[in-house]
């Protein structure tokens, strides 16, 4: 009971295997800015195909009378005309953070996922789809664990203290001590 690779079965996709589009990845691309509307065109691609071309362009009362981000294009071969509303909340320090609201839930969120085979972009409770780590086993989200340390670690400056590079150093080593004992007791 509980054994390795027990429990419910789903062929619902996780997040990992819808298109995401990330705010905060907007907010770097310069595209959420006051009283300017941007455009911006990506595609998404699996395994070296193509499986989205959207056109995403953020309307923030310039044209629009409510801040809005219009996406348009094809996406798992089907054809997506979607609008959200966007909403502004004034940060303590000054400045503006932007969220979208969810067309199924009307609740802010950060990051819009549209799953395989669906229409229109909404949050991920919205869409009640799981994250990817979540139906991982051990020896997975130690992997990604690993991988997340690494990326960190090449990212640090060549003046970071020591103190910060033992603890990253120590993380990878915990995790590989992870995966042994998971393959050992496989094994």
């Amino acid at each position: 009971m509980g054994g390795y690779g027990s429990g419910r079965r789903t062929d619902r996709p996780s997040t990992d295997e819808c298109i995401r589009i990330n705010f905060a990845e907007m907010k770097r691309w310069g595209m959420l800015q006051r009283h300017c509307m941007n455009r911006r065109e990506r595609v998404w691609t699996v395994d070296g195909e193509v499986v989205a071309l959207l056109t995403i362009v953020a309307d923030t009362d310039c044209m629009e009378p409510h801040p809005c981000l219009k996406i348009t294009g094809t996406a798992f071969g089907r054809r997506i005309d979607c609008l959200v509303w966007l909403e502004a909340v004034d940060l303590p320090l000054g400045g503006e953070r932007w969220y979208a609201l969810c067309p199924k839930t009307g609740r802010r969120c950060a990051v819009l996922i549209l799953p395989p085979g669906a229409l229109h972009f909404a949050s991920v409770k919205g869409w009640r789809i799981p994250y990817g780590s979540q139906r991982e086993c051990r020896v997975h989200r130690a992997y990604r664990a690993i991988d997340k340390a690494n990326v960190r670690r090449k990212a640090l400056s060549k003046y970071a203290r020591n103190p910060t590079k033992d603890r990253l150093w120590s993380r990878i080593a915990a995790k590989h001590q992870v995966v042994e004992s998971e393959l050992d007791r496989l094994a």
